[in-house]
């Protein structure tokens, strides 16, 4: 069974990746995606996660961008998300 862990993937070392946000546990996942090209896209071609913070609902994107070496936080800001 896969279990997330508390850091992103490192290959060389697991126990150095970026920490996963601590607001994105729990949160509620408003959209997923690649970015359009309104964005300079990250290595890998980079996922955007557009997510509600569990408890107080505020909006934020994370934009992770990664390799065959790993997985890191590109940016990370609040966002005025809208939806459909």
């Amino acid at each position: 069974m896969f279990e997330a862990g508390e850091r992103f993937g490192d290959i060389f070392k697991p126990e150095r990746g970026e920490l996963v946000p601590s607001d994105l546990i729990g949160a509620t996942i408003l959209a997923i995606g690649a970015p359009t090209g309104e964005e300079e896209k990250p290595e890998g071609g980079g996922l955007l996660i557009d997510y509600a913070v569990a408890g107080n609902g505020e909006r934020k994107r994370i934009i992770l961008a990664f390799n065959e070496l790993g997985m890191w936080i590109e940016k990370n800001h609040a966002q005025g998300v809208h939806s459909g």
